[in-house]
């Protein structure tokens, strides 16, 4: 069976930049992590960081943080395991970037949660 996911933010802005946005190598539709630490919900990528300049790794590099009208929607989210998708949704390297500074945008899905609907007893008129 396929799950299906849902918007549950379509766009949010990541606050505290850890990087060089134009050098970080980041694309539009990377997928990103998100990871609790304590109050706040970190954004990471796995990054092309080269060892000694030669030799290709890619490395687990921590982006931002998430704003904290995003992390109340999808703190409970982290905390019940639900299955989420993150991914980069716009991009602003510092050189385009004007007295903002520069920006990295995600978006998260997630699985909606399941209505369960209860039937009132037999007999019993519901709101009466």
């Amino acid at each position: 069976m396929q799950t299906q996911f849902q918007p549950i933010i379509h766009k949010t802005r990541l606050q505290q930049l850890a990087l060089h946005v134009a050098r970080s190598g980041l694309c539009l539709n990377d997928t990103v992590e998100l990871r609790r630490e304590g109050d706040d919900i970190v954004v990471l990528a796995r990054l092309h960081r080269p060892f000694l300049g030669l030799i290709p790794r890619r490395r687990q590099t921590r982006l931002g943080l998430l704003g904290p009208h995003a992390v109340a929607l999808v703190a409970p989210l982290i905390d019940r395991d639900a299955p989420l998708r993150a991914r980069i949704v716009g991009l602003t390297p510092e050189h385009l970037a004007g007295a903002t500074g520069p920006e990295v945008h995600v978006s998260v899905w997630s699985v909606p949660e399941p209505v369960l609907f209860r039937p009132p007893p037999f007999g019993q008129v519901p709101g009466a």
